[in-house]
């Protein structure tokens, strides 16, 4: 089981570093409740809480899609390369720039596609 917990005074300190995850107070809470929590609510609102998850969550879905669109282009580049020298080709199948240029197209272009993709439907009930 994961456990969390919000405090925002001295005593809420043992508490917040024994949680999977402590939540302390920015502005109302004490210096010794924000250096045992793991995140720190700025504004003191725990809306907040709601927000930071569900944003977290869109970063590491959106990273998940980039490292799937990305994986098959650089694995395809990596096999060209070894079954060229496998197969005793005397020339390499993709010279450096070609491999550059791809990743500067495929990888970046593609990326930041996957990057600024809004959330998806149902993110909060995983």
């Amino acid at each position: 089981q994961i456990s969390g917990m919000t405090g925002d005074g001295v005593n809420d300190a043992p508490a917040l570093r024994a949680a999977d995850m402590g939540v302390a107070m920015g502005k109302e809470g004490t210096d010794v409740a924000r250096e045992a929590a793991e995140m720190i609510l700025a504004d003191d609102n725990f809306a907040t809480i709601v927000t930071a998850v569900r944003e977290g969550r869109v970063v590491w879905d959106n990273l998940r899609k980039i490292l799937l669109v990305n994986t098959p282009i650089n694995n395809a580049q990596g096999l060209s390369v070894l079954f060229g020298l496998l197969c005793g080709l005397s020339e390499e199948p993709l010279s450096s720039i070609q491999v550059l240029y791809s990743n500067l197209i495929c990888a970046v272009t593609l990326g930041f596609v996957c990057a600024i993709e809004p959330a998806e439907m149902g993110i909060m009930t995983m």
